[in-house]
């Protein structure tokens, strides 16, 4: 992210090539898993603070994707939330708040799985049945966001934190990588 934005304010441009393959490796656990997503949020938030000034005055479309960005993760807990705030203000019970916060939840989640099953061939019953794990996902991602922000946009401007200063893989190379891994913690 760093190198990409870094180049685009150096007038280069950044360009989709379709034939590119990006191998992923998925997170082995939830100690790497919880690894990944805050190298991946800190380095975003440490880009944010590094970069947005610049990319307002140079790169302002990709400035405001990175704004939406940012007013998500700030937002995200007042949607979670939604369900139990309109019970306590409108007085209705709350499982048809749940109910109906769940349905408009699924409305905005379900139809990108759905494209993303057709476009990749893969069984759309089968990327249904994960759907719970989307909001675990989602789960996990905003507390570390959250946490990305607090630390790498208010803490250390403020010189009260230093935040990721150090890269931690988000998964092991092998059972004896793993186990040299936990025994250097």
């Amino acid at each position: 992210m760093d190198y990409t934005w870094s180049q685009q304010l150096a007038g280069r441009r950044a360009v989709y090539v379709p034939d590119a393959v990006a191998l992923a490796a998925d997170p082995e656990d939830l100690t790497y898993l919880r690894k990944q997503v805050w190298r991946w949020m800190a380095g975003f938030c440490q880009n944010v603070r590094l970069h947005l000034g610049r990319l307002i005055l140079r790169k302002p479309l990709l400035a405001l994707w990175v704004l939406l960005a940012l007013f998500e993760i700030v937002t995200a807990p007042l949607w979670w939330a939604t369900p139990f705030l309109a019970a306590a203000t409108t007085g209705q019970p709350l499982p048809l708040t749940v109910t109906w916060w769940a349905g408009a939840e699924l409305l905005l989640t379900a139809p990108p799985l759905i494209y993303a099953a057709h476009r990749r061939k893969l069984p759309l019953t089968g990327v249904l049945l994960n759907l719970p794990c989307v909001y675990a996902t989602k789960a996990v991602n905003l507390v570390y966001a959250w946490k990305a922000l607090v630390v790498e946009l208010l803490l250390v401007p403020l010189h009260l934190a230093r935040g990721l200063t150090v890269y931690e893989k988000g998964r092991a190379d092998t059972p004896s990588g793993r186990t040299a891994l936990a025994g250097a913690g």
